[in-house]
Order: C-alpha cells, then structure tokens, then sequence
C-alpha cells in the first residue's frame, strides 16, 4: 500500500499528551503513530505542562488551598526503519504514566498541608508492521518500569480517641522501580487518494510488584510487595482529507482506569480500609483538529479535546475532574527535517477534594497550559 504522509500540524503530541490529574495518570497518550510513517526517521517530541490547581476550603476563616499540583515535563523519542518491502520497524521511549500532588505552598495550618504524592514509569516498546497492501498490521513488546510515594499527615497520626500516635508525622510510602512486559497489537487502513487513514491500536494492562516501604508515625515497617496494575487501552486515530491541502484528524482514547489501584497493607489498616488511589470509572478522551497547508514548507493546525467529568467526590490526591482543550500549532518541513511547535489551553473541570466532611475544598476555574516542540529527522 502507498503510504501518504501529510506534512500539516497534526499536534498527535498534544492530542495525546495527559495532563495533571485528568484522564487518571495519563502523560503520553501511548502514541504509535511513527510506524504508519515510511522510511528511516527519528522524532523527538518535549512537552512541558504548567497547571494551575487551587480551591478554598468550604469552612470559613481558614486560607485558600495553595497550589497543589507542580509544573511537569517530559520528552518522547521515536524511531523507525524499513527492514524490507514490506516490514517495518520502530522504538519509542516515552513516559505512559505519572501524576503528581505537593500541597506545600499553601497557607500553614491549611488543611491539605503536607499531603504529596508521585508516580512515575517510563517504557520502551519495541514494534513490527506488516503492509498487507490492503491494511497495515502492527504489534509488539513494551518494557514499563513504574514507582509510587506518598505522605499524608492525616493517616495513622491519631488514634479513633484523637490521641497522638507516635511521632503524629502520620503515613508515607516510598517504592522502588518495579519493570515488567505489556504488549499492543493495531492495524490501519488508508485510501491515500483522500488522504485517509484510520488506526485502531489496543494497549495490554502491566502488572507491577512494586517493592515498599511503610512508615506510619516514626515507625517503618518490614519491606513489602504492593501489587499495581496499570490500565488497558484502545486508540482510535484518523485523518481524511475534506479539500485540497486540508485535513480532519482526530483520537479517541478509552482508558480503562478501574483496573488500577494501590492499597499498601498499612495504609488501609490506619485509614480505616481506605485504598491510597483507586478510580471509580473509565475514561473517554474526544480529540479533534483541523490542519491546512499553506505552502511546500508551511502548514498549521487547531485542535479542540474534551474528557467528561466522573461527577464524583474528589481528594488531594484528584482535585481536578474531566476537561476541555484548545489548541493551535505550526509545522515547518524541510527536505530532511520537520518542526513542529504547539500551544494547548487546559479548562480542568471543577470539583470537591474531600478528606473528610469537615475538611474539603471547592477546586474551580483551573487551568494547564502545554506547550510541545517535536522535531523529526529523515534520513
């Protein structure tokens, strides 16, 4: 099949990229694109992501939340080749998955003060394709490495009469890196004439085993497994031309979070049977855009996304709930190199972090804003 590449600014970077809290822990948005691409290239793509997270507290007399979720970055790196007529080969290095709260810059005596938490992995995939002239088919192997802390004061501080247990820090966990095998298995089918291609890829869960450490006010605990599992996935991606040098693209993401959850042994002992983090639904990301080359050289694109809201309760850990995304961004080809640079304005939904009925916050009017540069080399 004669495979069709359309220099515009499809921004699958920003289409794809998570953001703080929103979607679960998504970062990357798992991106194969570069497989459907043809011949030998190398892509590198840096997103960086500066969110905006804060609430007042719904009791009166006490100060505004502080900002609760840090600035963040990430690169992804992608390469391809033809091994023969037929089959193709390509590794991406990205970052699937990571989240990050530190309720530190509020007011002292607020009441999330002190809370923290992180996860982080990275994974690297190996992938082959087959050009079926009539379909391209596509699989592979992922190596994910993946590890997780947390403080909260609020945890195994007081006994059920209120009296101080031990030192009154409360909980934290702190994990080693844990790496284990995924898998993902896609096909695409393209009409080159109008430009189209649409790609359905499915992304197997990881398993974890994560090697933990427990401390609950001065005391640690004895090394333990903690079992985490990191969600399956399906892409739907597609573009079609709808005019001469103008295109329609967009994804589909469906995520599904349930299958994820962390629940360290002493944790749920002091927080009365509490998970650290489980989700209570799946998640649907809309991403839509429209790209337009204005010269051999020049093309841009704008891109719309949304992710509905789960209409639920959040916490300190997910102060934040569904979304809405605008996006604008412009792409320079040269005969060896592509560059492409992008702008995204995050509306993050509004909703409740509770830690419990007296102590909760109304987290309203946030914002994230993400910018990426990708820049691709043919050789």
């Amino acid at each position: 099949m004669k495979r069709t590449l359309i220099n515009i600014a499809i921004l699958s970077t920003i289409l794809g990229t998570g953001m703080a809290q929103a979607g679960g822990w998504d970062r990357s948005g798992q991106d194969t694109s570069i497989i459907l691409k043809k011949g030998n290239l190398l892509e590198v793509t840096s997103v960086s992501v500066k969110p905006t997270v804060t609430g007042n507290y719904t009791y009166t007399g006490t100060p505004a939340t502080g900002d609760g979720v840090p600035n963040f970055s990430f690169t992804t790196v992608g390469f391809r080749t033809d091994i023969s007529d037929n089959v193709s080969l390509a590794i991406i290095q990205d970052t699937p998955y990571g989240a990050e709260v530190d309720w530190t810059s509020g007011t002292p005596g607020s009441s999330f003060r002190g809370i923290k938490a992180k996860v982080e992995s990275s994974a690297t995939t190996a992938l082959l394709s087959y050009d079926l002239d009539s379909m391209i088919v596509y699989g592979g192997l992922k190596n994910q490495t993946f590890k997780a802390s947390a403080t909260n004061p609020f945890v195994g501080a007081k006994d059920s009469s209120n009296n101080t247990i031990g030192d009154g820090t409360g909980y934290s966990i702190s994990s080693t890196a844990d790496s284990s095998l995924g898998y993902l298995v896609g096909a695409a089918i393209e009409k080159p004439e109008i430009a189209m291609r649409i790609a359905l890829t499915y992304h197997s869960k990881v398993s974890h085993d994560v090697s933990i450490i427990e401390k609950v006010s001065g005391s640690t605990f004895a090394a333990a497994n903690l079992a985490a599992k990191t969600p399956e996935a399906i892409n739907l991606d597609f573009q079609t031309g709808i005019a001469a040098n103008t295109l329609l693209f967009g994804t589909i993401r469906r995520v599904k979070w349930t299958q994820t959850k962390l629940s360290p042994v002493k944790y749920t002992l002091y927080s009365g049977g509490k998970d650290l983090k489980k989700f209570t639904s799946d998640t649907t990301s809309y991403s839509i855009g429209l790209g337009r080359k204005f010269s051999e050289s020049w093309s841009g694109a704008v891109t719309y996304g949304t992710e509905a809201a789960e209409g639920v309760d959040g916490s300190p850990l997910g102060p934040t709930d569904g979304y809405s995304k605008m996006g604008l961004g412009v792409t320079y080809s040269g005969e060896q190199a592509t560059v492409t640079l992008g702008m995204q304005q995050i509306k993050m939904g509004d909703t409740t972090a509770v830690i419990s009925s007296a102590l909760k916050a109304n987290m309203k009017s946030n914002t994230s804003l993400v910018t990426a540069l990708k820049v691709g080399y043919k050789f």
